[in-house]
């Protein structure tokens, strides 16, 4: 039996807004159910979309994951994990996973469905979520996974699957009947990998980033839009198509008059917002889970496992570049980063990896 206690790092979900991260010591693990699974959790990334992850975590059923007394949440983070204990027959010790994990130094899984690729989680709060964030990746069978890549997937993929799905959708729109594309929040990991597929995969259209000011010259060196202008310096352009990271109705107000735009997609909340606003007919909020469904009926489930896969390969290896990865350990150190996301405060050219 694995008897060590758990470290984990809650905040308080009870505001408007996440609150710091606080450590939370379990007492020493108890007997496994049957079937059941517990995982050592080997790193974890952390960025903007942790911070989304929490702004909605009540609207979205995150906070149903890894579930804490009130007014506690964990906060969900994508990485591998070890399996250090089994009472499934299908899973053995020693077997890696990657997954949607809390930030903690352990989980436990419920597996219902297992195949050779996947371990579907079962657990009765997770029930009601989308798949995709109950699906847990079998490293040995993963069409993305390759030794060595570890950190830069843990800090890729959960992105840049949103940035795979928004390209398709783009393409398959037409950008709206747009010839230009404005994204929101490019100093973003998402939104820098949406420029790298709009300028290999869709040429004639013309991208435009918009980021800070402090953040301009690194996103305009990485080459992935045609042209990177600021909040400071809205661009004029009617009937563009708009690509929010933000969630900032401030700015898209003063977008929307300055380019009127042909369409407003919503996907993220880099600038803090807790509650996206209501659409307005002509925008939509974007939700990555009923993309993948769309997506797998239009090329079937084979071929959108190997887009995917071909796509997420060809951009972390195109990484190695541009990103650099900073590995963090301790709850301390994850707690120093979360505070520096919470107030903005990264760099597009690096990434944080954290384990305990």
């Amino acid at each position: 039996m694995h008897s060590a206690e758990a470290v984990n790092l809650v905040v308080d979900r009870s505001g408007p807004l996440p609150g710091d991260l606080v450590m939370v010591r379990d007492a020493p693990a108890a007997v496994l159910q049957d079937r059941a699974v517990r995982l050592a959790i080997d790193c974890f990334s952390l960025s903007a979309n942790n911070l989304t992850y929490a702004l909605l975590g009540d609207r979205l059923g995150y906070w149903s994951l890894f579930p804490r007394p009130d007014p506690w949440g964990m906060v969900p983070a994508w990485g591998f994990s070890t399996v250090v204990e089994s009472r499934h027959a299908a899973v053995e010790v020693g077997e890696r996973l990657y997954g949607l994990w809390p930030m903690a130094s352990s989980a436990v899984l419920e597996p219902g469905r297992v195949n050779t690729r996947l371990i579907v989680e079962n657990a009765p709060s997770r029930r009601p979520l989308p798949p995709a964030y109950n699906s847990y990746f079998r490293v040995d069978a993963d069409p993305i996974h390759a030794p060595g890549t570890e950190e830069r997937q843990a800090v890729i993929r959960p992105l840049f699957i949103t940035s795979f799905l928004l390209d398709r959708l783009i393409g398959r729109t037409g950008a709206w009947g747009s010839d230009t594309v404005i994204v929101t929040s490019a100093s973003s990991k998402t939104a820098l990998g949406l420029g790298w597929l709009l300028r290999r995969n869709r040429p004639g259209l013309r991208v435009i980033g918009l980021t800070s000011e402090r953040h301009r010259a690194a996103v305009a060196d990485l080459g992935f839009f045609d042209d990177v202008a600021t909040y400071g310096a809205l661009p004029a352009i009617t009937g563009a198509a708009i690509i929010d990271f933000s969630g900032n109705d401030a700015v898209l107000a003063s977008l929307r008059e300055r380019s009127p735009p042909v369409h407003l997609c919503r996907v993220g909340l880099t600038h803090g917002r807790d509650e996206p606003a209501v659409p307005r007919p002509d925008e939509h909020f974007f939700f990555a889970p009923d993309a993948i469904i769309a997506v797998a009926a239009e090329l079937g489930p084979a071929g959108f496992d190997a887009a995917l896969a071909s796509a997420t390969r060809d951009f972390i290896d195109a990484s190695r570049e541009w990103l650099a990865i900073d590995a963090v350990r301790g709850a301390e150190a994850i707690r120093d980063v979360w505070a520096r996301i919470r107030f903005g405060n990264g760099d597009p050219t690096r990434a944080v990896v954290a384990s305990f």
